[in-house]
């Protein structure tokens, strides 16, 4: 597609037309996915910055109730392995794309999340970490790996056996990074990446690689203006890349600007939107941005020099905001208007197969600037599709090989009047991996149309897959992998995929609550414990997918001390919610004072609701146990 400065483009506003017969047209790639009724398709504002760090919140409980009335019907012929690995009640793992938060295979697993287990200011937040040994996953850390406060952690396996997670600690510092021999349970060394300008960088993403499998490829940003930065090289927030090709020990890279993307060509890039993946020498990042292009650079010598290609090619170049948005692009919402303009939503992912191809995923968005003074863009939360492209594809020809379902094939997605604000599209945040024969996987969290909590609509956590190098996808069959014979009400957000699949098991990690949005950033919703999910998911059995079967690990059972135990509110109107301060899965019955059991289930959230609101008022006994060991707690409903 050619591109347009926005003055040529005002000046040829009488042949638009021009703009609608590029070959890759947001129309075009979303023609034949189920979408919002048009009169639904709604712009809400895009944040004008990116989170970076921290700010009081409410502490309230949360509100609302969840809608439990869905049946499954499933076989439950495939077992997915899970385990609660984690907890945190800082929720913003991502402001868009997800990190690594997931390396290695087999025997010696690593996994890490930004994790704070006190209120806000959440001043413990730090790198939340566990690691499975081949047997098990070790006991639940409270504690983050780091001496200071960081956040936004991405973790690598070097072929040397180091594990080095890359991390922001504020934002005027050089970016932290920490590291030891992977799982050995030694103490963690620390040091700042060397750099030579004076602001901050934010936002890390990290990829192991190079000839002998010890090089550090770095991305992040510098510090924008509206966190507290500054302009650097001309823009308000570079993209700047750092490399060291001896697992972190010497920087022979640092404060590097590509060319293909300074000022010339971009006023600055947010934060999280972006990508990079190495193997062997191959290196390939991607960037995923709003109102310009969205593209990916490949490096086949381990850093050294590279190469642009266009994943959308946005086209007005060096768009500012409130600049003015002439009519060359599409009428999404069918309101007359063509000033929406297709493009990536922040959250993608880049990977590099067995063979060395490039491979890139990312969520679809329609974007527009309609009021040209109030100093914001607007998004529509609602647009739906997961895009992927790979190198033989050719610039700007992504095709959707994911969505949102639309379960009761009304036509259109419906549904509830409020999205949750994650500034993503419907199906969002992918994760990639590949096995040794070039087999694909992708993870993404998409909107579910018929789980709600009567507010807004969970997320659940997918995976979808291709054994043609990317030719084919099932795309109608993704499997579901959050529901559960005991409750479905579960938001399922951040996914994150071990990149190379090992011994044909896919190792996931997610974040898991009960409200849909977030408390850190978005909503705004009141602060709440979230779970760190892990999943093992067998590649074999995808083809059973629609029929998931969870094997909960139950680990060691140790005795309950009462005081772990604990309800809130009690008494209790609709729902209360039930704190089990132990790792493993408890089962959990209650019973009614006239010996009637209202409820039996297993769990292994650290916090479950329980709905009470169809119970009678009275005194009820809610027993927990784990093996042979059990306590009984007293809970009144009135």
């Amino acid at each position: 597609m050619k591109h347009f400065t926005l003055a040529l483009a005002l000046g040829l506003f009488v042949i638009s037309g021009m703009a609608q017969s590029v070959a890759n047209s947001g129309q075009q790639l979303l023609q034949d996915v189920p979408q919002l009724a048009p009169a639904l398709r709604t712009a809400v504002p895009m944040p004008t910055k990116a989170i970076a760090d921290f700010s009081d919140r409410p502490q309230q409980p949360l509100e609302g109730e969840s809608t439990l009335d869905i049946e499954h019907v499933m076989s439950r012929e495939m077992i997915v392995e899970r385990q609660v690995i984690g907890y945190t009640q800082y929720d913003l793992q991502s402001n868009a794309a997800i990190d690594d938060r997931m390396a290695g295979g087999a025997n010696a697993i690593s996994a890490a999340w930004t994790m704070s287990l006190e209120l806000t200011p959440f001043s413990d937040r730090g790198t939340g970490y566990n690691f499975y040994d081949g047997t098990a996953w070790a006991e639940i850390a409270y504690e983050r790996i780091e001496s200071t406060r960081i956040g936004w952690p991405s973790i690598v396996h070097t072929a040397s056996g180091r594990e080095v997670v890359v991390s922001h600690p504020g934002i005027d510092t050089p970016l932290h990074m920490a590291w030891r021999d992977a799982g050995t349970g030694s103490a963690w060394s620390e040091a700042s990446i060397p750099s030579d300008i004076a602001v901050g960088k934010l936002w890390p993403r990290m990829a192991a690689g190079g000839e002998d499998g010890n090089s550090l490829h770095v991305i992040c940003v510098t510090t924008p203006e509206a966190n507290g930065g500054a302009f650097y090289g001309g823009q308000d927030g570079a993209l700047v890349y750092y490399r060291s090709q001896d697992g972190g020990d010497t920087w022979d890279i640092i404060d590097h600007i590509f060319p293909e993307a300074d000022s010339t060509q971009f006023f600055g890039f947010s934060g999280d939107t972006y990508a990079i993946h190495a193997r062997g020498n191959t290196v390939a990042l991607a960037s995923f941005n709003d109102f310009s292009d969205s593209f990916v650079m490949i490096s086949q010598d381990n850093g050294d020099t590279w190469e642009k290609q266009l994943l959308v090619d946005f086209p007005v170049d060096m768009y500012e905001v409130d600049m003015g948005l002439p009519e060359i692009g599409e009428d999404y919402n069918e309101d007359g208007l063509f000033q929406e303009f297709f493009n990536a939503d922040g959250a993608g992912d880049v990977h590099i197969d067995a063979y060395g191809q490039v491979h890139v995923s990312f969520g679809s968005m329609y974007y527009m600037d309609a009021d040209t003074i109030d100093g914001t863009t607007s998004y529509f939360p609602g647009t739906n599709g997961l895009a992927y492209w790979n190198e033989s594809m050719g610039p700007d020809s992504a095709q959707i090989i994911a969505y949102s379902f639309d379960y009761d094939e009304s036509g259109t997605l419906d549904f509830e009047d409020e999205i949750a604000a994650y500034f993503v599209g419907c199906a969002a945040f992918p994760s990639m991996a590949t096995d040794a024969s070039g087999a694909m996987y992708i993870t993404y969290s998409a909107i579910m149309e018929n789980f709600s909590t009567g507010a807004q609509n969970y997320r659940h956590q997918f995976v979808v897959h291709s054994t043609d190098g990317g030719v084919t996808w099932n795309t109608e069959d993704a499997c579901d992998l959050t529901p559960d014979i005991d409750f479905d009400g579960y938001e399922a957000v951040f996914g994150s995929i071990a990149p190379d699949v090992v011994d044909g098991k896919l190792e996931i990690i997610y974040q898991r609550d009960f409200e849909p949005g977030l408390h850190v950033r978005g909503d705004e919703d009141p602060i709440d414990i979230n779970d760190i999910v892990h999943l093992r998911v067998p590649t074999d059995d995808l083809g059973d997918c629609s029929d998931v079967e969870f094997e909960d690990w139950v680990g060691i059972a140790e005795a309950i001390d009462p005081a772990d135990i604990n309800l809130y509110p009690n008494p209790a109107d609709d729902q209360v919610e039930l704190v089990i301060n132990r790792p493993g899965a408890h089962q959990v019955d209650v019973w009614s004072a006239t010996g009637q059991r209202v409820l039996s289930m297993q769990t292994t959230a650290m916090v479950q609701r329980l709905e009470t609101s169809q119970w009678a008022p009275g005194i009820y006994l809610v027993n927990i146990a784990q093996g042979e060991y059990h306590t009984v707690v007293r809970l009144a409903v009135q």
